[in-house]
């Protein structure tokens, strides 16, 4: 069993408790804060990668008042289990869950799922910490945008060895000093940072795609 198996089979188990340990109110502002950088719009398609248990979709269907179209990627059969029942129980219908690796998104992909369209949002939250060759992820995220589309990323960014970043580290599976703000910074055109979240330990990352 390679390390992404042991990872996926691990948010299996978690699912069942993590909207207890990882906590709506805990994240409320930096999400609501990344939410806000999309600038949703009515009819807009939207990328969560990964969508894990849902907890962003109500805040999409705020603006999106079931237009427009939602997919959302995991890996995790449970975490799919927890987004698809939240989903039957908010009554959306503008939603979609597919299981699949986000390492594989691709043009090819993006096709099959939308044709002659292009995502003219992505969020990408609390993944690339986790993902093996996340700068590919973030390469092949952007190219799955339309121009002028927005890629939002938010995670944990920890370069010191701290209680936080072992505890992350330990619940979350993630490499929390991954220094995604600097990289994003030097390899796209147009990006915004913000590092105020949790004390500097978290930030948002908005990379608008552009010619």
């Amino acid at each position: 069993m390679n390390n992404q198996e042991q990872v996926t089979k691990y948010y299996d188990r978690f699912s069942k408790i993590y909207n207890l340990i990882s906590s709506k109110r805990y994240y409320h502002k930096i999400r609501q804060f990344a939410i806000n950088q999309l600038d949703i719009q009515k009819g807009d398609i939207i990328l969560n990668v990964p969508c894990g248990t849902g907890v962003n979709f109500s805040y999409f269907n705020n603006y999106l008042q079931n237009s427009g179209k939602v997919i959302g990627i995991d890996l995790s059969d449970g975490m799919i289990r927890k987004a698809k029942k939240m989903i039957h129980k908010k009554e959306y219908t503008n939603f979609e869950i597919i299981k699949k690796d986000v390492t594989t998104l691709n043009e090819s992909w993006r096709k099959s799922i939308l044709n002659n369209e292009k995502f003219d949002l992505i969020l990408c939250d609390l993944g690339l910490s986790g993902f093996p060759s996340w700068k590919s992820v973030i390469k092949n995220l952007y190219s799955l945008l339309k121009e002028d589309g927005k890629l939002v990323i938010f995670d944990f960014y920890i370069e010191e060895d701290t209680f936080r970043s072992k505890y992350i580290k330990f619940f979350g599976k993630g490499e929390v000093n991954r220094n995604i703000p600097e990289y994003v910074s030097s390899t796209y055109s147009d990006v915004t940072i913000n590092q105020s979240f949790k004390k500097g330990d978290m930030f948002v990352a908005t990379i608008i795609k552009t010619t």
